[in-house]
């Protein structure tokens, strides 16, 4: 959790010539939520200095673009403008760079070791769990390429229906937050193809997609997207399901996991085309709440008192609660140090030990929430009011989340999505809290984001079939 831990770490170049040359790429770990990730830099001299992207392969996310890439003497420095951050090292010359990587307002220690081309390929291969889907399929699937209506972005997806003629109903899989490939892959887990095979198998047609950037997908003006953007590729990708003739058009309907969750309403609300939808760990009680929810979990993680905990979680919501109303950063950072030093009046000696903000002052935490503030997708996340498009879908809805779900809580977004559905008239509305699984849908002992790696399981059985089972009665 690092909202009020304030990062920061200086830079001096030396001036000291470097015998060799820093290009190639460079491999380190960071930490996110106890998982250990490696990210991967790769640096290219160019005629003007030099360029850089990143890979993410544990993400499955390769060639992130790097806005620029500086070396003075000894100090490196990357920016990446697509996630409002980058990273700040010092080079010893030979084979290893000593600095920290920054990502949406926080900061955490990336140390990088220089590694050769077959040590990079094998960071890429993927674990081989026990539900992967294995060939032969016994099922027609179909690589395609689609674009959307402009022709501004193009679609890499890969379609699956059952064997023999016919019209299929089909869904199409929108995938959660951050840049994922068309399987849903990570640590190993193909996680959208485990649960595409078990419908297919089931007579449902599929679609999933790449998200922009990944795989046959272009990239667009990412740096600028939001989820309504999203929710306009899932549209291109509705179009392009309706122009097929082995799909049933009177049933076609969308499977929003995690953000795709709060996605596939917005889609549902605008096209009546959607005949249902399945809201599989929707965050629907809205972004500001998410991220105050994720980063509690955190803190207590880290052994931070209850107390301390609700003082954080009051502060975060007051000033998160500021984007919607702030023009500019400039105007959210006048707002934020009144609320900031009201705030501090009221906590104990002990409350501001414990979050380290005894010697902090408004002005200190604007690079933090600036830093959420001038990411488009972050800024829209936590504005955007989900319960507004929610209220307006009237086809029938799934709504499933696990109990042991640490990143969106079962029991506030099921009850949100039931509450608002029945209250605006949709009769058709089924909430399943599925007990004992996590935000992917395993079977997990604490539901913590570090048991996904650890977990050979996928997807429950159980869970993709309550899930099958509903859009069959649903569809006939």
């Amino acid at each position: 959790m690092k909202k009020l831990l304030i990062c920061t770490m200086a830079f001096f170049a030396t001036g000291q010539a470097m015998a060799q040359d820093i290009t190639g790429s460079w491999m380190g770990t960071i930490s996110v939520a106890s998982v250990n990730l490696h990210l991967v830099f790769n640096i290219t001299k160019t005629a003007d200095g030099y360029s850089a992207n990143f890979d993410s392969p544990d993400q499955k996310a390769f060639g992130i673009a790097c806005s620029k890439a500086i070396l003075k003497g000894d100090s490196l420095s990357i920016q990446i403008a697509a996630i409002g951050g980058g990273y700040k090292g010092l080079w010893d010359g030979k084979s290893d760079i000593t600095g920290t990587y920054s990502q949406g307002g926080g900061c955490t220690p990336l140390n990088l070791k220089h590694i050769t081309a077959d040590e990079k390929a094998a960071l890429g291969k993927d674990k081989i769990r026990t539900q992967t889907p294995k060939p032969p399929f016994g099922y027609y699937s179909q690589d395609v390429e689609y674009a959307n209506m402009d022709k501004s972005l193009h679609y890499g997806a890969t379609f699956t229906r059952p064997n023999g003629d016919g019209k299929y109903p089909a869904v199409i899989i929108i995938s959660g937050s951050g840049t994922q490939d068309r399987d849903g892959t990570i640590f190993g887990h193909k996680l959208y193809w485990v649960l595409a095979d078990y419908l297919t198998k089931n007579g449902i047609a599929v679609l999933r997609v790449d998200d922009r950037g990944a795989g046959k997908s272009t990239l667009g003006d990412i740096k600028n997207a939001t989820s309504l953007d999203f929710s306009r590729d899932v549209e291109a990708s509705l179009n392009y399901l309706e122009t097929r003739a082995d799909v049933d058009k009177k049933h076609v309907g969308l499977i929003g996991h995690s953000e795709g969750g709060m996605i596939a309403p917005m889609v549902a609300a605008r096209r009546k085309d959607v005949s249902f939808i399945v809201m599989w760990g929707a965050s629907e009680v809205g972004g500001a709440r998410i991220n105050t929810e994720q980063n509690a979990y955190q803190l207590k993680k880290l052994g931070i008192d209850s107390v301390a905990i609700k003082a954080f979680a009051d502060l975060n919501d007051d000033i998160l609660a500021l984007f919607a109303l702030s023009g500019s950063v400039e105007a959210l950072d006048a707002k934020i140090t009144p609320v900031f030093d009201a705030w501090k009046k009221a906590q104990t000696p002990e409350t501001q030990k414990a979050l380290r903000t005894t010697n902090l002052t408004g002005p200190d935490l604007f690079k933090q929430y600036n830093s959420l503030y001038n990411l488009p997708w972050m800024r829209y996340f936590i504005i955007y009011d989900a319960k507004k498009d929610l209220a307006q879908v009237k086809c029938p809805v799934l709504a499933v989340n696990g109990t042991k779900d640490t990143q969106v809580d079962a029991t506030a977004n099921l009850g949100l999505i039931k509450e608002i559905l029945t209250k605006n008239g949709n009769k058709n509305v089924e909430v399943r809290p599925l007990d004992g699984l996590n935000h992917l849908l395993q079977t997990a002992t604490t539901g913590d984001v570090s048991e996904y790696e650890k977990i050979d399981e996928t997807m429950a059985p159980s869970a993709m079939k309550i899930i099958a089972d509903w859009i069959k009665i649903h569809t006939k």
